[in-house]
């Protein structure tokens, strides 16, 4: 019987997922690592791609494990990756430095300088993107002008999942859904972008050539075989971005429904029919996994990321399960307590990266619980900020998709269907980027016709619904308006 199971690897910021897939769309095995982020420098944020590898291999293998299934049963491998990142290669195809990941901070005066000698107006044009701290192109124009060493040695410059693809088969490449968060890519012709390459002499060749997300890549090299245990020769597709992965892993794929993904960060995702842009570049534009598909998103950098700050530095002796718990018994609006999420800047829809975080309102009454609820419902209303900016350029949302480590807590849930004013439904699946992966893999060996039919195989969504309450909502729309006011009143205030 030839083999029909898919792997898929979620190659997160925190750690990474691997699933085992079987045709039907059943869950065989589930496996996981954590590793950390690096912050050497203040606002640098960096890792060691070779950490990316070994929990790739570790956990592919555990999943394996856990199903008691064999290599041999392995169809096809796929990866979804965190985006942004910067991993530069030599000729050799060594690492010569380690990766800059999405949440670094160091690139603002290149951000700074593009948007003034190039423009908003021919960035949008060009890239249909605003250009941002963490993306592939400031992090290597910083590079360029601060690393000259490592910059001249450059030969390759890859994303994060391309790297550890590259890793698994020898072959370089990447595919649009991944490229389009660099900077560097026009998502109207899916290609790298001629123009801004030529305008700031970035040679074309660093950059990989582009094929389908469900293309196969390669075939698994027996080193990469021997760590995970996979068989050697195992096809190996090109993958996705974490964002179109989770869309396609939650069957997201036609305008109506969007996804609100609370993870690291977070993601508002609405799918598109055509590659059309925000002109004032407070949204991103990006390539879905599947032909003739782009979706607009609105991302926070600090969401799941600010509950973890508060659990590692205020609240050390709570699990997250116990500080939702917390929370929950606290009223709607914590007693007049805002949080502004800005841990390490922000993007949607402010676009600083000198934004900072912050509790407004703090008084002898706030306790634990307060600040829990308060950190929650201020990553909450930062989304909102970007599903209001999407409704407001056209795109229909009726529905929200929940997707990340907050579909965990029934009062994450809660929050966003009285925030945001919708019915808020989920899968059967929590890691619905890994499971896009697996489905990138099927579809790229045959197991799935398409991606629409492996959708339409796979996706099941859970028949509870959570509805907004009605009280609830309102005390919000009004918290919100005031939520809205405390950023443009504090900025520039930071030493």
């Amino acid at each position: 019987m030839p083999p029909s199971l898919l792997v898929g690897v979620d190659l997160g910021t925190s750690g990474t997922k691997a699933l085992l897939l079987d045709p039907e769309g059943d869950v065989l095995g589930l496996a996981a690592k954590e590793y950390p982020l690096e912050m050497p420098h203040a606002g640098w944020a960096e890792q060691n791609p070779e950490i990316w590898y070994q929990a790739a291999t570790e956990t592919m293998g555990a999943a394996l494990a856990q199903a008691g299934a064999s290599g041999e049963d392995v169809a096809a491998i796929g990866f979804s990756g965190q985006m942004h990142g910067t991993v530069c290669l030599d000729n050799h195809g060594r690492v010569l430095r380690p990766a800059i990941v999405w949440p670094d901070q160091r690139s603002q005066h290149q951000v700074e300088r593009l948007r003034r000698e190039v423009g908003d107006e021919r960035l949008g044009e060009w890239t249909g993107n605003p250009v941002a701290t963490g993306f592939m192109l400031p992090s290597w124009l910083w590079l360029r002008e601060n690393e000259p060493k490592v910059a001249g040695e450059a030969r390759h410059l890859l994303l994060p999942k391309d790297y550890v693809r590259y890793r698994f088969t020898g072959e370089l490449g990447s595919e649009p859904s991944d490229a389009s968060s660099t900077g560097l890519f026009d998502p109207k012709e899916t290609d790298w972008s001629e123009a801004l390459l030529s305008a700031l002499q970035i040679d074309p060749g660093l950059l990989p050539q582009i094929y389908a997300s469900a293309e196969v890549a390669g075939r698994l090299l027996p080193e990469a075989a021997r760590d995970s245990g996979l068989r050697p020769g195992t096809p190996v597709v090109y993958g996705g971005g974490d964002q179109a992965c989770q869309a396609l892993g939650s069957g997201i794929i036609d305008p109506g429904v969007a996804s609100c993904t609370i993870g690291t960060g977070g993601q508002i995702l609405a799918p598109l029919l055509s590659p059309a842009y925000d002109p004032q570049l407070r949204l991103h534009l990006y390539c879905h996994a599947l032909p003739e598909r782009w979706f607009r998103m609105a991302a926070i950098l600090s969401a799941g990321l600010a509950l973890k700050w508060l659990r590692d530095q205020v609240l050390v002796d709570l699990t997250y399960q116990e500080m939702a718990d917390l929370a929950a018994g606290i009223g709607p609006g914590a007693e007049g307590l805002f949080f502004l999420p800005y841990l390490a800047g922000e993007r949607t829809p402010h676009m600083d990266p000198q934004a900072r975080g912050g509790f407004i309102g703090l008084t002898l009454r706030h306790g634990r619980a307060h600040l829990v609820r308060a950190v929650m419902e201020g990553v909450v209303f930062a989304l909102r900020q970007g599903l209001e900016l999407i409704l407001e350029l056209g795109v229909p949302v009726e529905r929200v998709l929940a997707a990340g480590g907050a579909t965990n807590h029934p009062l994450w849930l809660q929050l966003q269907a009285d925030i945001f004013n919708r019915p808020v439904y989920r899968t059967w699946s929590a890691e619905a980027a890994a499971l896009g992966a697996a489905l990138l893999a099927g579809v790229g060996v045959g197991v799935f016709p398409d991606a629409r039919s492996a959708c339409s195989q796979v996706v099941r969504l859970r028949e509870e619904v959570v509805s907004p309450n009605g009280a609830n909502t309102a005390l919000y729309r009004e918290a919100y308006l005031k939520y809205c006011e405390i950023y443009p009143r504090i900025k520039g205030l930071s030493l």
